[in-house]
């Protein structure tokens, strides 16, 4: 398939067949978002608060409510302070809460406007691809994870935080299937609002699929509020690239998968999960050259289950990407 039929394909995307004169109305998207970001806030405060509750009440029968009461000073502590397992846990189940009840809150009610159901969002209309969530999961898992062990074999410092978590293999195990669980709940989140919504209703106004993939890349790295411009390059590479398996995939099953693997290899091999942003720094050119080659990672990995017979027919991905 030379590179234009390709581009032509990703353009009759199954997962934008179904755009209508409602996602064509400028006035419905600019009274959209305004609605959709009223209740974002109000369903991120009470998901917060579910999942605050639902952590503390979990510890607390473990081992007593002192134990839950210890599980928030990892907001006071400091920056350079190491959290125990459960107060990682903790922060990403709070996470995952807030960034649920934010996204279902903007989408449904933004959605509503444009008379979708927030199911619209999330594929061409099929039922939930489990399969392909799980083999985004694996792929990406396997390739950065092999990427972080060459980089410790030659020579580079490493201090794998999931080393820290518990004294046994068991117990890092558990904690490593708990965090990667809570993080599919968070990227699932992020995923159905920009690569669901945002893309969805972008491309009613934009056409073209670099566009569509520049724009989403820009704003999902703008919405981190990272002050560093290395690390937004990186972010707005990885959003690119997510868009491009949406498109591909006609869903954003397969970007759940990769982007939950990207962010739990981050936070149980390189550095834990803290409540604090990240400090400003230096620009280091080298991460240039990282958000290339994670663009064309995320690329790889949707071709890869498109046009790999086997792993197609595992994950249910279909090889027509065209609507």
């Amino acid at each position: 398939m030379g590179m234009g039929e390709l581009m032509g394909t990703v353009r009759r995307s199954r997962f934008l067949a179904d755009l209508s004169p409602y996602d064509r109305d400028p006035w419905r998207t600019a009274f959209a978002v305004p609605i959709g970001v009223l209740a974002a806030a109000v369903g991120a405060l009470l998901g917060g608060i579910a999942a605050t509750l639902i952590a503390m009440l979990v510890v607390s029968g473990l081992d007593g409510a002192p134990a839950a009461g210890d599980l928030f000073s990892v907001f006071s502590a400091s920056p350079t302070a190491f959290p125990t397992a459960r107060q990682s846990l903790f922060l990403l189940t709070v996470l995952a809460g807030v960034n649920l009840g934010a996204a279902v809150g903007f989408v449904f009610a933004a959605g509503a406007i444009h008379h979708r159901k927030i199911t619209d969002y999330i594929n061409a209309g099929q039922a939930f691809r489990w399969r392909l969530l799980l083999g985004g999961l694996v792929l990406v898992g396997v390739v950065m994870t092999a990427v972080v062990a060459g980089a410790a074999l030659s020579g580079e410092a490493m201090d794998p935080p999931i080393g820290r978590m518990a004294p046994n293999l068991a117990g890092q195990a558990i904690y490593a299937a708990l965090a990667a669980a809570l993080l599919v709940l968070a990227a699932a989140a992020e995923e159905i609002l920009f690569r669901g919504w945002l893309l969805k209703q972008s491309a009613a106004y934009i056409h073209n699929p670099v566009a569509l993939m520049v724009l989403n890349g820009l704003l999902f790295a703008a919405i981190h509020l990272d002050p560093n411009i290395d690390a937004f390059l990186v972010r707005a590479a990885m959003g690119a690239g997510l868009t491009w398996m949406a498109l591909r995939l006609g869903g954003i099953e397969l970007g759940i998968g990769a982007h939950a693997a990207n962010n739990a290899v981050i936070v149980l091999l390189i550095r834990p999960m803290t409540s604090h942003p990240d400090a400003p720094h230096e620009f280091r050119a080298g991460l240039i050259g990282s958000a290339l080659v994670i663009l064309a990672g995320f690329i790889g990995v949707a071709e890869l289950s498109l046009r790999w017979p086997a792993l197609r027919r595992w994950t249910g991905a279909s090889a027509a990407a065209a609507a």
